[in-house]
């Protein structure tokens, strides 16, 4: 079998330069479970607080008080939206807007095309514009 080497050992070789020295990345631990299997929980006391287990004093003294603030306020905004609802007004208008039946509304496609006497004149002229400079393109 034969392995090309795209010419490196050859250009080192030729410039007289010394091949560089690879250096391999220490080994990252690969992790196959989220759930630790010698039964240790690898989350903090953060966790616990967000579950309910675990006071908001004792959680800010270990993890810090900004992390305490910052998952409180997230909580209340989050809270917040989802009490939040629709004005009525708004409401009424969508409901308004929504036809009487279901599968009575036509799409613009399907609609019957109207032609006005403007848009046939239109229409014909430039039919007649289109003709004339395919003759004058034939000549």
């Amino acid at each position: 079998m034969m392995l090309d080497d795209a010419g490196f050992e050859r250009n080192e070789k030729v410039t007289g330069r010394e091949p560089a020295q690879r250096r391999d990345k220490p080994a990252e631990p690969l992790y196959d479970r989220e759930v630790p299997l010698n039964g240790s929980s690898g989350h903090g006391l953060l966790h616990d607080w967000l579950d309910g287990e675990v006071d908001v004093m004792r959680a800010s003294e270990v993890e810090g008080k900004s992390k305490v603030e910052l998952w409180t306020r997230i909580n209340a905004e989050s809270e917040m939206l989802r009490r939040r609802v629709t004005p009525v007004g708004v409401q009424q208008r969508i409901m308004a807007s929504l036809p009487e039946t279901p599968g009575t509304a036509t799409n613009w496609w399907k609609q019957q095309l109207t032609l006005t006497p403007l848009s046939a004149i239109v229409i014909t002229v430039a039919l007649l514009a289109v003709g004339a400079l395919i003759v004058q393109a034939l000549r």
